[in-house]
């Protein structure tokens, strides 16, 4: 009694068992096939055909291509140096006829304003009354030369005419060009049309940064009247560090956007790249737009955000999809064989590089060519 009835408790936890297993087997084709984990310090995994096509994998060549890496920096829209006027006095006087706002267009050639002071009046008098002498001085400066080559007159006189000629010749011009500096044409000059005043223009055509004078103020010799900005060449001026420097160079091209149209993509190249690190560690680059006519839409200081795209080089790469995160590193899975019932992979690990329109540059840890099969779909189910 004793044996059979352990037989049929043997018999009842057999039966147990086997309906477990089986619903195991029914639960784990519901809810698909699974993967076993590989040991952490395997590189291979095998899979069979059914896991293949269940988990919807797909495979794929190893491409190779030029891929061109970026730098993101940060800029500013700035303006050459040419194109920033500093508007002075050569002569001081009292500002009249000012009308000026910030942000003000001008032309070349422009009156900005006019100044009004008695020094004016006498410089014009002075060169009015020396080019007057000079046709007597030279007339003299002749007849004397003639009198001393024929020995009539004495040679000193002859020397002193000469000498009084040159000093007015020399006082006429030097007088025509201190008139020039202020707008006066000397060889339009009369008595009837000394001026007053004399006017100040604009030498660029662009606008007004800001105004530092008012009606009625006395500006000194070379104070500081008006700034004037001028946006015939606009340029892109971006920071880039230290650690980046020597893989920038003239020529390269940038895309850069800003902060008030994030989605308007605009492009320029580099023109000039700086020799020196500041302070920051820091060198600037200066770069220009490729379409001059996308100037009109930038605004000098406007924050922008850049990518500097290096050279392109060439290097093997995959779909994005296709490289495999596992703790902060990176893979591929290779297909080193394939079974009767499957397939034998290999886990790569790779440096990812540059994107490119859905690929990914990639560095393997090993030698890989044009041959090599690569998991480019599916791959996240078995790592």
């Amino acid at each position: 009694m004793k044996t059979i009835q352990a037989y049929k408790i043997l018999l009842s936890g057999a039966l147990a068992l086997v309906l477990a297993t089986s619903c195991s087997k029914n639960e784990s084709s519901e809810n698909g096939i699974e993967v076993a984990e590989a040991p952490e310090d395997s590189k291979e995994i095998v899979l069979t055909e059914d896991q293949f096509r269940t988990m919807k994998m797909e495979w794929g060549p190893l491409h190779t291509g030029e891929f061109s890496e970026e730098i993101t920096v940060q800029g500013t829209v700035q303006i050459p140096v040419e194109g920033m006027r500093e508007i002075s006095a050569y002569y001081g006087g009292y500002v009249q006829d000012i009308k000026l706002l910030e942000g003000q267009p001008v032309k070349k050639g422009e009156v900005l304003f006019n100044l009004e002071n008695p020094d004016f009046i006498r410089l014009q008098q002075d060169y009015l009354e020396t080019k007057s002498q000079l046709t007597y001085l030279k007339s003299e400066f002749e007849r004397q030369r003639t009198l001393a080559a024929e020995q009539i007159s004495a040679q000193k006189n002859y020397l002193k005419a000469e000498a009084d000629y040159q000093t007015a010749l020399a006082k006429s011009e030097s007088l025509k060009k201190q008139l020039s500096l202020i707008q006066i044409n000397a060889d339009q000059l009369t008595p009837q049309s000394i001026k007053t005043k004399v006017a100040v223009t604009s030498p660029i055509s662009g606008f007004v940064e800001d105004v530092f004078v008012v009606p009625g103020q006395f500006l000194p010799a070379a104070g500081k009247a008006v700034t004037l900005l001028s946006r015939e060449h606009i340029h892109v001026e971006l920071v880039l560090f230290e650690k980046d420097a020597n893989r920038v160079h003239p020529g390269q091209k940038v895309e850069f956007t800003s902060p008030d149209k994030p989605g308007e993509v605009m492009q320029a190249k580099i023109y000039v790249v700086g020799q020196s690190i500041n302070a920051q560690r820091q060198i600037n680059i200066h770069a220009h737009l490729v379409d001059e006519k996308q100037e009109s839409k930038m605004t000098p200081g406007m924050f922008l955000q850049a990518r500097i795209q290096l050279d392109p080089q060439v290097s093997l790469a995959v779909p994005e999809e296709s490289v495999l995160e596992v703790d902060q590193d990176r893979y591929i899975l290779i297909q080193k064989s394939k079974t009767e019932n499957g397939y034998v992979l290999e886990k790569v690990k790779v440096i990812p590089g540059a994107k490119g329109k859905h690929y990914l540059a990639i560095e393997p840890e090993k030698a890989l060519d044009s041959t090599t099969v690569v998991l480019v779909k599916g791959g996240f189910n078995l790592l």
